[in-house]
């Protein structure tokens, strides 16, 4: 059986290197090795590689590449097949970006979930407490929920599940869960909804000695999630993706990842 691996792409920037703590701790829950792969269009010097080797956890490989950033990670993907890809959203500074150019085309590509964190994080320690996953009841949106349930569980960590109702009607899709009708008076059929909803959530996995806690909210989704995951002090977003990076189709994730404070892994639905 092969080893399991998470990848983390890394180039010459401080802001980068933000990924390194979060890279850590899911390296120890998923009993994962890490390997470093530093990617720039010049060689590096000797003495910068050693300097990153010092910096980076006992364990862990630093693989030197020169090329393309996104072509060169998602070549070492391919090779390595690692269970998740964990980089910063962006290394330069530009006020108001969602995602870097390289970290667009990794997630556009990547054949595994990609966890994106925010380079203002820097170095200091993560863990993860609480994993919070947010639901709009739809089949798609529930691609995310094994993931987080099983990483939440090895982490003996709390799955907040955010069920957020927004001011336009979501899409129709076969198999979803209603939204409740009185989402302002949420004790007419709330507890209801919750546990038809936990009742899925088993058959999608296992829940074992998890602990599962479900918020409801309206309003402008991403707006929603930003704030519920700021008062719930989540220490990692799960989210679903469709793959679809226009605008029109990515508005919610693009909002989600500009804003929040929290590494956000996604998963492709």
């Amino acid at each position: 059986m092969s080893e399991a691996v998470i990848l983390v792409p890394l180039d010459s920037s401080e802001q980068a290197l933000a990924a390194l703590p979060v890279a850590k701790v899911l390296g120890e829950i998923e009993r994962a090795a890490l390997r470093i792969v530093h990617v720039s269009e010049r060689r590096p010097a000797s003495a910068e590689l050693l300097k990153l080797e010092a910096t980076v956890p006992d364990g862990s490989t630093v693989d030197a590449r020169t090329g393309e950033p996104a072509a060169e990670i998602l070549l070492a993907a391919g090779e390595m097949k690692p269970r998740l890809i964990v980089m910063c959203t962006h290394t330069a500074a530009k006020p108001g970006k969602t995602l870097g150019s390289t970290a667009t085309n990794v997630l556009r590509n990547a054949p595994c979930p990609v966890v994106l964190v925010p380079p203002g994080r820097g170095s200091i320690a993560w863990h993860l407490h609480h994993v919070l996953v947010p639901h709009d009841g739809t089949p798609t949106t529930s691609a995310a929920l094994r993931p987080a349930a099983e990483l939440a569980e090895r982490a003996s960590a709390e799955l907040l599940v955010a069920h957020v109702t927004g001011i336009r009607a979501a899409p129709a899709e076969p198999g979803s869960l209603t939204t409740p009708r009185y989402v302002d008076q949420p004790q007419h059929e709330w507890p209801a909804w919750t546990r038809e909803f936990v009742k899925r959530l088993e058959c999608i996995c296992p829940l074992g000695h998890l602990h599962v806690r479900m918020v409801l909210a309206h309003g402008n989704p991403a707006a929603e999630i930003v704030r519920l995951a700021e008062k719930q002090a989540a220490d990692l977003m799960v989210l679903a993706w469709r793959g679809k990076w226009e605008v029109s189709r990515a508005v919610t994730l693009r909002d989600i990842l500009r804003e929040a404070q929290c590494p956000i892994m996604v998963v492709r639905a």
